[in-house]
């Protein structure tokens, strides 16, 4: 079965986030990288002189010298977009693309807590996509969001164990705060589940 290959666009293309997106989509199956956007101060910009690169790994070819387009909707011709935006801006420009009909895919917080964004990860919760269905934009575009980043890590190991288990109570650390301020090793987490009950053999653990 022939696979669809998508027309991508990166939003906030030269922060560390948006590098990173680069990276990960660089010789992807399914995606491939059209539009890399920025600000007004790089827009226009050859890709490399645009971003401070801080990946070890040299830019890819093919986005090296792709010019920078602005953070505007009818500069872009793509099917769709990530946002690896700052939050500080990320609520507004990213309804702007949806309302002008671009999918929204987004790194970003602001959207997180709307009823009807998916909060999204594919491994645990694909189902939640037709949440898509209840957005109206005013238009064909939509908003997807994946959780903090400490949240899609426990999520994916609780899944299997709520599976298995009937889990009681799950106790978090999240250390982030203090990671920051150079105290702690980086992104040092904890986790305590306590669960009871063997859903397949129905054996109780303390």
């Amino acid at each position: 079965m022939a696979s669809t290959n998508y027309q991508v666009g990166i939003l906030g293309a030269t922060g560390a986030v948006g590098q990173t997106f680069i990276r990960l989509l660089s010789d992807h199956p399914w995606f491939t990288v059209t539009e890399v956007v920025a600000s007004e101060r790089s827009a226009g910009l050859p890709y490399r002189k645009a971003a401070n690169w801080l990946s070890g790994d040299p830019i890819p070819d093919e986005i090296a010298d792709r010019a920078v387009k602005p953070t505007e909707p009818a500069a872009l011709d793509c099917d769709f977009v990530f946002s690896a935006l700052s939050s500080s801006v990320a609520g507004e420009v990213e309804a702007d693309f949806a309302e002008a009909g671009f999918p929204v895919v987004s790194n970003a917080k602001n959207h997180r807590l709307h009823e009807d964004v998916p909060l999204l990860i594919p491994e645990v919760n694909p189902d939640h996509i037709a949440l898509i269905d209840q957005q109206d934009w005013g238009s064909e575009g939509y908003v997807v969001t994946n959780p903090n980043c400490s949240t899609v890590g426990l999520v994916c190991g609780l899944r299997p164990l709520m599976e298995a288990f009937t889990v009681e109570a799950v106790q978090v650390t999240m250390l982030q705060a203090t990671a920051r301020r150079r105290r702690w090793p980086p992104n040092r987490e904890r986790f305590l589940v306590r669960f009871t009950t063997n859903r397949s053999t129905g054996r109780t653990f303390p």
